[in-house]
């Protein structure tokens, strides 16, 4: 991470450019959730500051809850994500039909934006998570039994939940992440229901990592209309199969 050292503002105090820069950062998503600030004499050297005026900013930063003192000293960026739907209530909601439907409704709205936008906007280094995550999903579909957790491995409906994450990461609207995360206790316990329903029917999960695929290849290639109506299509197929 560069910082861009201050320059005085006139009528202003350091602290408060400084605050301005680093909370522009975070807004930015180039300091992300868990990020080390440098070090206390690095950064003020960076920014071109002295220590106090950016302990002040710091300090100040801490009281709004976007950095948290670390164990032992320097700081680190806050979690803003934290999950708008408690757990007890994701699991509730996700196992009752009415709610079920209303999950995919609201993830049909949210996840057509995200895909079209990542679809638009991924980099490389986007494009290559994206397929990490696919693949570790690809992995999971070919186990014997790919419903089981082996040696602590990740289960199938967390992998799924991921794949969808790093559609939103490569959005880089960083409201839309951040609503993503803050959603992920409620998506993940859809998609938990999800694979319940297949695996009580016996359904052939081939369909899911094609469709999947779909929506990858779509990114990959820069097509939003594409990306899409591959959601579309995987979400319209849960909803025939999994919550009837």
């Amino acid at each position: 991470m560069s910082y861009t050292p201050i320059v005085p503002p006139a009528r202003f105090r350091l602290s408060d450019a400084v605050c301005d820069q680093l909370e522009q950062l975070i807004v930015d998503g180039k300091l992300r959730a868990g990020e080390s600030l440098p070090s206390e004499r690095d950064l003020a050297q960076q920014l071109n500051v002295s220590r106090p005026s950016l302990r002040e900013a710091l300090l100040r930063l801490e009281g709004s809850k976007l950095i948290r003192a670390k164990t032992g000293g320097g700081y680190v960026v806050a979690d803003l994500s934290a999950p708008l739907i408690a757990e007890p209530l994701a699991h509730l909601m996700a196992r009752h039909r009415k709610a079920a439907g209303d999950i995919l409704e609201m993830r049909e709205g949210m996840e057509a934006v995200a895909v079209e936008l990542a679809a638009v906007r991924a980099t490389k280094s986007d494009i290559k998570n994206i397929k990490s995550a696919l693949d570790a999903l690809d992995v999971a579909f070919q186990q014997e039994d790919p419903y089981a957790v082996i040696s602590g491995q990740p289960s199938l409906p967390l992998l799924d939940a991921a794949f969808h994450l790093q559609i939103a990461e490569a959005t880089h609207n960083v409201v839309l992440i951040h609503m993503m995360h803050g959603l992920h206790n409620l998506v993940q316990r859809s998609i938990e229901e999800t694979y319940s329903a297949f695996e009580k029917h016996d359904a052939d999960l081939s369909h899911l990592m094609a469709q999947h695929q779909r929506i990858y290849d779509a990114i990959q290639q820069h097509d939003p209309t594409a990306a899409r109506n591959a959601l579309v299509t995987h979400l319209t197929f849960i909803r025939e199969n999994a919550t009837r």
